[in-house]
């Protein structure tokens, strides 16, 4: 590639980055969304699976008693 066909690139590509597509986007909102419902919805499965292993050692430990 000549001297002048890497300008013209530089050139094309420094003026695509500057198009209004490239426009910064504000999504402050959607992340604190993301980032609330996501911990309440992390928080209500890790509740659920330390409630199923706790009922699981219940059932593990009355058929130990039983069964001894």
């Amino acid at each position: 590639m000549k001297l002048y066909q890497k300008v013209a690139l530089v050139g094309a590509s420094a003026l695509a980055m500057t198009s209004p597509a490239f426009a910064v986007i504000d999504v402050t909102a959607a992340t604190t969304a993301i980032t609330t419902d996501g911990t309440a919805a992390i928080t209500a499965v890790g509740g659920a699976i330390i409630g199923l292993a706790g009922v699981a050692l219940v059932f593990k430990w009355a058929k130990g008693a039983i069964f001894g």
